[in-house]
């Protein structure tokens, strides 16, 4: 059995302080309520309508305390039940010892009275207990109904936990396909010959003075003094074979070498006495496009031009339709000491897709066999990415399929060379060792990026803009602060060479549509002139495969999965959830305010003092005492 237990509230009157010392009372009584223990009776029975009736039974009045002569008043049914003829007024002063000991008594007898009630229950429980109530009673009922819902929930928070897991991973998938076109793009073809070949009609003469050269030159360029005629007229060999000579030695010192290798390049090109004279025709070259204010770009288109002009006799795109003329145009896209590089250029009226199998694509060169004869000439290449040959292996990543290429265009023979689209990958972004790709973008791709970063490391060595490289260059204000190179004034120091590209190429990513090109290659003998080389392109299959990554996982589709997980076992929605959370927000926001409301409400009605303080702790002795 529980010991009851009793909680008072005290009253006193109040003490008028002056300068902390109290005065004398005033005839008329002022009393002032204090805020003082509780009497409770916490009797704790298991039926809750005995507890209420004993609640109902007690209530004490605290509002008649006197100031020196505090009496507790009670209304109590249970002293009311013993004699009914005592009235309030001498229930009211009655002193605390006897009111106390009345109270005590009552309350043993009822609580004795109760704890016997108690026992008489239990025993009836007891005796009418079967299996029926085992297992089939309302308790096994409450508690099956909990074991499922906490079975379920843990279900529904395992499914949950791995749905997130798996898409925080990002998985992605990939869909194979087999495609059927009616016509193909055209692909961006780029031929690349050795140098010998390429100037194979140019009459050089080994046996004339060097001065005698100077002379022509000057005097040619003499005549080309305005931009028009330096673009428009027909050049001297002489002018062609020293501006090929000086585009030549500044894509292989710039570009078609690494990083330390660029810089060795251009420090030994400074440093070195036997090349004074090309460091000369390098730095008269430069002066002469400035002053006609021609960019090193189309320095480079003329050059090719006049180069090619005599070996080129069809370069021509074609169809099956014969009505049908499609302008063909002639771009260089790569001069060095090693190869020469060009490719079919079109604008917009006349690039036209491929619609019909079989040759879309010719081209017939002649060379002057007499000037290479004996001489170990390297066969001409064909890429259908559009890759220089001696430049891609710099300016491309690691790891690169060479797909689309062949190599084995030899002088004096007719090729046959049929290429089709063997896949095309379309991949999802990502920084994966080998497949790592962007999003391709129209204004610069990998190979654009990567001769940017040979750019930017040149401006860091030399405070320069490289001249092959200035094609880049967008606004006209840079070469205020970065101008064309002069590399004589270009001081590098090699032992301490810290120059480098890389942390600027890991920037630089292929795209991720990429197409790979089958290409098969056939000779037919030589031609009927040995000075002939004939090149045809033809277009295989229109079909190919293609492979397509996707996220296994979008926004949507999670939050789809996300709520039939929780359907499934609890039968919970989004809505649900949202709704739950908005109940549980506002009950918490409503409690929280109602109990700071309480708080502050008795804050101003109860301020605390020292003299309360007192006054409880002596009627706590008091009442422990008795």
């Amino acid at each position: 059995m529980e010991i009851p237990q009793f909680t008072c509230y005290y009253q006193q009157s109040a003490m008028i302080q002056n300068g902390g010392s109290p005065l004398k009372e005033s005839k008329t009584v002022q009393t002032q309520t204090f805020s003082t223990s509780k009497i409770t009776t916490a009797i704790q029975l298991k039926s809750r309508i005995q507890r209420e009736n004993l609640q109902r039974q007690i209530n004490f009045d605290f509002k008649s305390l006197k100031l020196n002569n505090p009496i507790i008043s009670v209304r109590s049914r249970l002293l009311n039940d013993e004699d009914n003829d005592h009235n309030e007024a001498e229930n009211r002063h009655l002193s605390d010892i006897e009111l106390l000991r009345r109270v005590y008594d009552e309350l043993r007898h009822k609580i004795s009275q109760a704890s016997q009630d108690e026992k008489i229950a239990k025993l009836k429980i007891n005796k009418e207990i079967s299996w029926k109530e085992c297992f089939l009673g309302e308790r096994m009922r409450r508690w099956s109904l909990w074991f499922i819902i906490t079975f379920l929930a843990a279900m529904t928070i395992r499914d949950i936990t791995l749905l997130v897991i798996e898409y925080l991973e990002y998985p992605k998938q990939s869909d194979m396909n087999i495609m059927f076109n009616e016509s193909m793009y055209m692909p961006n073809i780029t031929f690349c010959m050795s140098r010998q070949q390429a100037w194979s009609y140019l009459p050089l003469n080994n046996s004339e003075l060097a001065d005698e050269w100077d002379r022509r030159v000057k005097g040619e360029l003499e005549k080309l003094n305005s931009r028009k005629k330096f673009l428009h007229e027909v050049w001297d060999y002489r002018l062609i074979a020293e501006a090929y000579e000086v585009i030549a030695t500044l894509n292989s010192m710039e570009r078609e070498t690494t990083a330390k290798g660029s810089a060795r390049s251009i420090n030994f090109f400074r440093t070195q006495p036997r090349l004074r004279a090309k460091r000369a025709m390098v730095k008269a070259w430069l002066n002469e496009i400035q002053h006609r204010d021609v960019t090193f770009e189309e320095l480079t288109q003329k050059v090719g031009l006049e180069t090619i002009k005599y070996s080129i006799r069809r370069f021509q795109r074609t169809t099956f339709n014969e009505s049908m003329k499609i302008k063909t145009r002639f771009r260089t896209s790569w001069i060095s000491t090693m190869q020469f590089c060009f490719q079919p250029w079109f604008d917009a009226d006349n690039y036209l897709e491929i619609r019909d199998q079989g040759n879309f694509f010719t081209m017939l060169l002649s060379h002057n066999a007499d000037n290479l004869e004996g001489l170990n000439i390297a066969c001409m290449s064909v890429d259908f990415h559009g890759r220089p040959s001696s430049l891609s292996r710099f300016m491309e990543g690691q790891g690169r399929a060479r797909d689309g290429f062949n190599d084995d265009l030899c002088l004096g023979i007719r090729h046959e060379v049929t290429v089709d689209v063997r896949a095309r990958y379309v991949m999802l972004e990502n920084d994966d060792n080998g497949t790592a790709c962007r999003k391709a973008i129209k204004q610069e791709n990998e190979f654009d990026c990567r001769s940017r970063c040979r750019m930017e490391m040149i401006r860091d060595m030399c405070k320069c803009t490289p001249p092959t490289l200035s094609y880049l260059v967008k606004n006209k204000n840079e070469y205020n602060e970065f101008p064309i190179c002069d590399y004589e004034k270009c001081i590098i120091d090699i032992r301490n060479n810290t120059y480098s590209d890389q942390q600027c190429t890991r920037k630089c990513y292929r795209s991720c549509d990429q197409i790979t090109y089958e290409v098969s290659h056939v000779q037919h003998g030589k031609t009927f002139h040995r000075g002939f080389t004939i090149i045809n392109l033809n277009w295989g299959s229109f079909e190919y495969l293609t492979l397509s990554q996707y996220w296994v996982w979008s926004m949507p589709t999670f939050i789809a999965a996300l709520g039939g997980s929780m359907g499934a076992w609890l039968g919970l929605s989004i809505l649900s959830l949202i709704q739950g959370s908005t109940y549980l927000y506002t009950f918490l926001t409503a409690t929280i305010k109602k109990k700071r409301l309480r708080l502050k409400n008795w804050s101003r009605r109860n301020p605390p003092t020292s003299s309360t303080d007192e006054i409880v702790t002596c009627y706590r002795k008091k009442n422990e005492q008795v």
